[in-house]
């Protein structure tokens, strides 16, 4: 069976991976990751990154706070590989976005996440394997207090504690429940896959209709309020993954309904129905 060590001791990405995937995982801090050598490293087959640092979400491109290329340069010489968990933000916002799609990362976070592709891409050739992920929609109750950046879900949560749920009628995403996203993983490491793909949905939903679904056992009251635009945000990107080069390798069925009984599970979850 092969053995995956995961990086970030808080991630919860990092965690659910450790909990739900079907190999044998390991689970450590990027602190403690930094101080082991060669002989402890060896005895894994993969190395997934879930851990960040600030620096690097927020500020211009500096090599010391890339932990992703920390990883490539550590193991390089070792028979592991390596899983880079990337962004969809390195894409230009457009339905039906492909690997090798028009480039346009806005935020520093993706600029940056683009940069440490690159490099890590030189140094690990055929041993990495990077996924340039959506939304991932998942709940952990004490993942909000310990956040670097916030997603889709996040905003969604603190809106509703305030009584709001923004009207979308128009605005359309893509969105892949945690849950999928570990099947998926599961694949492309049994199958040694390596390379960029896209994962996600890979179809476009409307604002409106997940909203809708993951505020489904909400049982206190809410009005519905009409979406503030804003000039430079990217709450109103509208945007799709093309995910042929991965349904070429895996056999999941992403099914609208399938992606609506999962938004009620994590609604059951965040508003503590049984």
């Amino acid at each position: 069976m092969k053995k995956i060590l995961i990086l970030g001791q808080k991630s919860f990405v990092g965690s659910y991976i450790d909990k739900k995937l079907s190999f044998k995982t390991q689970k450590i801090s990027f602190e403690k990751f930094k101080k082991k050598n060669e002989n402890y490293l060896k005895k894994f087959d993969y190395i997934i990154n879930c851990a960040s640092n600030l620096n690097f979400v927020k500020k211009k491109y500096n090599q010391k706070y890339d932990y992703d290329l920390f990883v490539s340069n550590k193991i390089k010489n070792l028979d592991c590989k390596q899983i880079m968990l990337s962004t969809r933000k390195v894409y230009k916002s457009s339905p039906n976005i492909k690997e090798n799609s028009k480039i346009e990362p806005k935020s520093s976070y993706s600029k940056n996440k683009l940069i440490s592709e690159k490099k890590v891409q030189s140094i690990m050739n055929k041993k990495i394997l990077i996924l340039r992920i959506s939304n991932l929609l998942g709940f952990d109750r004490n993942e909000f207090k310990r956040k670097l950046h916030f997603n889709f879900l996040d905003h969604f949560l603190k809106n509703i504690k305030k009584g709001i749920l923004f009207k979308n009628p128009k605005i359309y995403k893509d969105f892949l429940p945690i849950s999928l996203f570990i099947k998926i993983l599961n694949i492309l490491i049994k199958k040694d896959c390596y390379g960029v793909y896209n994962v996600s949905f890979g179809n476009k939903i409307l604002l409106d209709k997940i909203l809708n679904w993951l505020n489904y056992y909400n049982t206190k009251p809410f009005k519905r309020q009409s979406f503030k635009k804003s000039k430079n945000s990217e709450n109103q990107d509208c945007f799709f993954l093309n995910n042929d080069k991965l349904k070429k390798i895996i056999d999941i069925k992403m099914s609208y309904k399938t992606l609506e009984i999962e938004c009620k599970k994590i609604s059951k979850e965040i508003f503590n129905e049984k």
